[in-house]
């Protein structure tokens, strides 16, 4: 007798994504590691790119990275719902909308992030190949029209989940409300996988231009290995660590959830009618790891300005000295004063 066979009765399509328990122990610790480290850093680093006096000329380049700054906080701020969902064991205790918010929010930041490093990427790339051209050019007009075509698509994207917020919200068989958690309804199915394969499609592109732009990089740097060590080769310096960390991001927080993601919408919405359900849940299970490693973008992108901004170092260290000696004259004991 199969075995998958014999546990069908346990993974049908109602019950087998209901797996995955680990989820509701993972994903507080994740998000609430992402809301106590992610949330100052990014404060520290919006603060820096619209105030700090060393970087007050606005460039094509500081348009991205404070848009990116701002999908980032979005997200952040709305984790402690995400939080509590998850400690009550998937049991959403806040209205629709806010459930439709919070799901929207964490795609807007996927694929703004997606997107805005793949701009970062080909404005370093105009900048080994055309330095002369680039100094002397902001192209600032270009930053804003990328900018906002960019939010404007991430959100218009986003506007049926929140018109439709009830649809998000379903009663399990247990009692609890799910989150953006429940894939019954036949009529939302065909209309889920165009739209996931839209969002996919928009990703390879962007990891397209991404592994592009690197390749050209590296290969612009590696024809003469003296930028690298020269004073007047700073530029390229930042830019050769910039190629890395963007492609650790992007290998690291965003290939493995869209490898994964096509093959698991197939199979939760039963287009791929695998009986496999051995097969099935660990898709599932590899799924839910994925969507923690792509929130973790939040607190890497930071990372990213310190490379593609000079003073950005020096501020958080300045920061950071700041908060320590603040923090040792509150902890040094007051001396005793003396009554004669």
């Amino acid at each position: 007798m199969n075995n998958s066979t014999g546990y069908w009765g346990n993974c049908s399509e109602e019950h087998l994504f209901d797996t995955s328990d680990f989820r509701y122990t993972l994903f507080p610790v994740i998000y609430s590691f992402l809301f106590i480290v992610g949330l100052p850093i990014n404060i520290a680093a919006l603060v820096f790119l619209v105030r700090n006096k060393a970087t007050k000329r606005l460039t094509e380049v500081k348009i991205y990275m404070i848009s990116l700054t701002v999908a980032d906080l979005m997200f952040i701020a709305f984790l402690p719902f995400w939080i509590d969902y998850y400690n009550r064991g998937g049991d959403w205790k806040f209205h629709s909308f806010m459930c439709s918010l919070c799901g929207s929010l964490f795609y807007i930041n996927t694929y703004n992030t997606v997107f805005f490093l793949a701009l970062i990427s080909f404005t370093r790339y105009l900048a080994v190949y055309r330095p002369v051209k680039a100094a002397r050019s902001r192209r600032i007009l270009r930053g804003f029209i990328s900018t906002a075509v960019i939010w404007l698509a991430t959100i218009c994207f986003s506007l049926p989940t929140l018109i439709n917020s009830q649809r998000h919200v379903v009663r399990a068989d247990d009692g609890m409300l799910r989150c953006f958690e429940s894939y019954k309804q036949p009529s939302t199915k065909t209309e889920l996988l165009v739209m996931h394969l839209l969002i996919l499609l928009g990703f390879l592109a962007s990891f397209g231009v991404v592994i592009a732009n690197s390749a050209l990089i590296l290969r612009r740097l590696s024809v003469d290995q003296q930028l690298l060590r020269i004073s007047q080769g700073r530029l390229q310096k930042r830019a050769f660590r910039m190629v890395l960390l963007v492609l650790t991001i992007y290998l690291f927080c965003f290939l493995p959830h869209h490898l994964v993601q096509l093959p698991w919408l197939l199979l939760v919405l039963n287009f791929w009618k695998s009986t496999d359900c051995a097969f099935r849940r660990i898709v599932n299970d590899v799924h839910q790891v994925t969507l923690c490693l792509m929130c973790i973008n939040c607190v890497l992108d930071p990372i990213l300005y310190c490379f593609l901004t000079v003073n950005f170092r020096e501020y958080v260290k300045g920061l950071t000295q700041s908060c320590r000696s603040k923090c040792t004259l509150s902890s040094s004991p007051k001396p005793q004063v003396i009554q004669l």
